[in-house]
């Protein structure tokens, strides 16, 4: 059937997909439009694990960029700060997903974060996502 429909109606198929094509380019333009609107936390970690990269046990957790501006900049944090504990979790030891969650704010929210400077000076910090 399906090459009945190819060899018979080339035109119409090809119409097809080139609808279907647009319509994705379209879904994913406005993902991306809705995406880059939500404000973000404003910085990357970079991770010391060991064991299975889907799931690995945490040694460090470092801050890798801060971004100008940023609601991680206001609150304190800088690059290098090593991230000690999140809503009074300690991060080394753990797993990676078991602090997934505290990772993502939803508007409104508050995370509680302890930080240890460069410098070896700990700070806590909280970086709260405006309402929206």
């Amino acid at each position: 059937m399906i090459m009945a429909l190819t060899t018979q109606r080339p035109n119409q198929t090809a119409g097809f997909i080139t609808r279907i094509a647009f319509v994705f380019v379209l879904l994913l333009a406005f993902a991306q439009l809705s995406f880059a609107a939500e404000q973000k936390l404003g910085f990357a970690i970079r991770l010391e694990s060991e064991g299975f990269f889907l799931n690995p046990l945490i040694k460090a957790l470092f801050v890798s960029e801060v971004t100008k501006g940023s609601l991680a900049e206001g609150a304190g944090m800088k690059v290098g700060d090593q991230i000690l504990q999140i809503e009074g979790q300690k991060v080394a030891g753990r797993r990676a997903r078991e602090l997934q969650p505290y990772m993502k704010l939803n508007p409104g929210e508050t995370r509680a974060m302890r930080l240890k400077h460069a410098d070896g000076v700990e700070v806590d910090i909280r970086i709260t996502k405006p309402a929206a």
